[in-house]
């Protein structure tokens, strides 16, 4: 148990430290069409704290598809910085889902923690999973 808790707070270092910063540039993990951004914005598209979109609504199958491109993008992505890195792709995607809830999310948007419910963000901060905080 310490060492899963110590890998996840390396990768989670390392992201908030710029190790995943890649990921948030115009990298195509994250590029998205206007479909997907339209969906985002309606709220039937969020971001979830593992660190992948996922349908949070009623979508068409283009946007469902496109979701699912989208994530398989950012595994790719996770997969190779975790081998760079020496941990796991879930801790990776975590800490990348942490970063993402604090900082990519507007108001108007869905989010999800863990499997709970699709919440909608406010002009408040998101109230981010105990993990998240070994970051401060």
């Amino acid at each position: 148990m310490k060492r899963t808790s110590f890998l996840f707070s390396a990768a989670l270092g390392l992201a908030l430290a710029g190790g995943c910063g890649l990921i948030f540039s115009s990298d195509s993990a994250y590029a998205q069409s206007g479909a997907v951004a339209a969906a985002m914005s309606d709220g039937s598209v969020g971001e979830q704290s593992d660190g992948y979109l996922g349908i949070a609504g009623s979508a068409g199958a283009d946007v469902r598809a496109e979701v699912e491109a989208i994530n398989i993008k950012r595994r790719a992505a996770y997969t190779d910085l975790a081998a760079k890195r020496g941990v796991t792709v879930a801790d990776v995607a975590a800490a990348t889902g942490c970063q993402t809830l604090a900082s990519r999310v507007k108001a108007g948007q869905a989010y999800r923690i863990g499997t709970g419910a699709w919440q909608k963000k406010t002009a408040a901060p998101i109230a981010l999973p105990s993990y998240c905080a070994t970051a401060n």
